[in-house]
């Protein structure tokens, strides 16, 4: 899949049981094996560890919990086991779980993200195949606490099911949401193009709360997810994705994904996925550079102005260095300078950025004629100096990531 446009992130949703068979007996390989050949590609990872799954997987949660006095029920004529989510035995072996899956993996550089998904059917915080009951606010609340006691290092996300999907109008839902808030908690939709939204009235994107991320993008990830693609196309919801895409709009998402075959999907809509590709997240476009036409190396006046524009539907959430790079056009002698005073964390969608900048020239750079580039460079622990791509006609690229403004004198 190293064609597929915007592959960034490989996310693992599995169920408990699978990696705790027997207390205290953790099957680490189950996902060891995934993540050390993504890893290795140059691709983050994320995580949901679920309690409650469907499709005959009876025990999500290990039955070893069970049977060791952890209250629960049958549903589904026999087909899953659903755990009393406030339950105290429930709650310590899963603390216990998760302190063991945070000491192997919290804080990694690859990990982008892990779902609070302890609650609900496949984690998303509702019960819909399991009585419509609404989880009290005080056991989320606990849910939430066990996460944030646990993961100290990575962003943790949870589904906005865990508010809008409530039978009772009691106002515990913005109860949660201001909990979620409180905590830092970053937030995910799974229902985009999901018909029986459609049928509630929610409009051509299906996003039932989308006044829930006003409050998050700006600085923590939102994740988006699309229904079953062939459900999708058997209700006529999907539309060439354009609905999908109005829901990348409403949420304002970073990280988006779909369910099915991948390679059966991109061949469907290759255009499409270039297309999400660039606006999920940030896309950076410098629209206007001034400086003057001469630099001169003993003056503390040499300045670059760069105008950005970001055309994607979100910040970026960690900061970028960007450079300046002046190459001499007869010598091929290189001054580089990193640019301080930018900072691409404040670039919001659709807003235009000026940002002022000086140059400090090495005194004893050579006068001449110089080629002025700009390069921005990921300082992430995992991709540290990754070349950022940049929205610059592609014959302005002179080398792998440093795009070509200008021409300037050196006096």
């Amino acid at each position: 899949m190293s064609d597929f446009p915007g592959l960034n992130d490989i996310y693992l949703r599995l169920a408990w049981a699978y990696l705790e068979p027997e207390e205290g007996n953790y099957n680490w390989e189950v996902i060891d094996s995934i993540i050390d050949r993504w890893v290795a590609r140059g691709h983050t990872i994320s995580f949901r560890i679920t309690c409650k799954e469907t499709n005959d997987l009876v025990y999500a949660t290990p039955e070893w919990v069970e049977k060791s006095g952890a209250r629960g029920r049958m549903v589904g004529n026999g087909r899953a086991w659903a755990p009393d989510y406030g339950d105290p035995v429930f709650l310590e072996k899963l603390e216990n779980f998760h302190r063991a899956f945070a000491s192997r993996y919290d804080g990694k550089p690859w990990v982008e993200y892990i779902d609070i998904g302890s609650i609900g059917e496949w984690g998303e915080g509702h019960t819909a195949f399991s009585g419509w009951d609404d989880i009290p606010v005080e056991v989320v609340m606990k849910h939430i606490d066990l996460y944030k006691r646990c993961y100290k290092y990575s962003v943790l996300i949870i589904s906005d099911d865990f508010i809008g999907q409530r039978d009772k109008d009691d106002g515990s839902d913005y109860k949660i949401y201001k909990y979620c808030l409180a905590n830092g908690l970053g937030f995910r939709d799974d229902s985009a193009n999901v018909y029986w939204y459609k049928v509630l009235g929610f409009g051509p994107s299906c996003i039932r709360s989308p006044e829930l991320y006003s409050k998050i993008y700006r600085n923590l990830p939102v994740v988006l997810e699309s229904d079953h693609y062939r459900s999708a196309l058997h209700y006529n919801m999907w539309e060439n994705g354009l609905p999908f895409e109005k829901a990348l709009q409403e949420t304002h998402a970073t990280f988006i994904g779909f369910h099915y075959y991948p390679r059966e999907w991109l061949t469907d809509n290759l255009q499409l996925a270039c297309r999400l590709a660039n606006k999920s997240g940030y896309w950076y476009f410098p629209k206007f550079a001034m400086m003057p036409d001469t630099f001169r190396t003993l003056s503390g006046r040499n300045y670059i102005r760069l105008t950005w524009e970001n055309h994607g539907v979100a910040p970026a959430y960690h900061r970028y260095r960007l450079f300046l790079k002046l190459v001499n056009q007869d010598s091929g002698e290189t001054f580089i300078q990193e640019l301080i005073e930018s900072d691409n964390r404040t670039w919001q969608p659709h807003e235009i950025i000026a940002e002022h900048c000086a140059i400090h020239l090495d005194e004893n750079l050579a006068a001449g004629k110089y080629n002025l580039l700009i390069g921005m460079q990921d300082d992430c622990a995992f991709h540290r100096d990754r070349m950022i791509e940049l929205a610059i006609k592609k014959e302005r690229e002179t080398q792998p990531g440093w795009y070509k403004l200008g021409e300037v004198m050196v006096r």
